[in-house]
């Protein structure tokens, strides 16, 4: 009697295995909602009050689902502070490299330097949440004080090769280097000051990048005026 067999491609050894594009999107988008629930219970709760259940719950998955997307609690939090940083809509943070590449084209070093800040603030609007509650879990959990930790080293490397493609060596006052303009760079626009002036202290988002501005100006630049053009 003949029969028909279906074989499901990855099925037969040797085969290339199809991933469905459809699958693919529902298991980004349950990431997404695993993520989405974990930050909002994180900045509830705190690190240690969150349990995977909870998050589970909140996402409407089972505890394994959230084991096999992310790994359990730890890759929770590293998951949440990931897409803080690149946003939600940008995993791979592909919208903030054009947008650099966009600020490295306008012709001025001071309004490059302007729009680099906006940029940052962004990003720290949506980071700086996170970073109590990972600053918080690091005095208790090793990994999160390694995470911290991580995270520190990144963001300063991302920031030195944000300025370097905007500003470069060439602008800056003789003897400060990129590596050094970054270090000012990342102390200025770090999750602590940013919540300590925004938050605690109460400033205007306009009047804490003004500031930050007009401070990197001076150190950056040379001269009380305009900073020499790149030619």
């Amino acid at each position: 009697m003949r029969g028909t067999i279906l074989v499901m491609a990855g099925e037969v050894k040797g085969s290339r295995t199809y991933i469905s594009p459809l699958r693919a999107e529902q298991a980004d988008q349950t990431r997404q909602r695993i993520l989405s629930a974990a930050r909002e219970l994180f900045l509830e709760r705190g690190y240690a009050g969150t349990k995977v259940q909870d998050v589970a719950a909140a996402a409407r998955v089972s505890p394994d689902t959230v084991y096999v997307a992310l790994g359990g609690k730890k890759g929770l939090l590293e998951g949440v502070w990931s897409l803080a940083v690149t946003g939600s809509h940008d995993p791979e943070g592909r919208e903030q490299r054009e947008r650099v590449e966009a600020i490295a084209s306008c012709p001025d070093p001071r309004d490059r330097l302007r729009l680099l800040v906006e940029l940052s603030c962004e990003t720290l609007g949506r980071v700086s949440p996170v970073h109590a509650v990972l600053r918080a879990a690091a005095d208790g959990h090793p990994f999160a004080a390694d995470l911290q930790a991580r995270m520190l080293g990144s963001r300063l490397d991302t920031q030195a090769r944000n300025l370097r493609a905007v500003l470069g060596d060439a602008v800056l006052q003789p003897g400060l280097t990129v590596e050094d303009a970054a270090e000012h760079y990342s102390a200025l626009l770090s999750p602590e000051l940013f919540h300590l002036l925004t938050v605690v202290r109460e400033w205007t988002l306009d009047r804490y990048q003004h500031w930050v501005w007009e401070t990197l100006c001076r150190e950056f630049f040379a001269g009380p005026g305009r900073p020499p053009s790149q030619t």
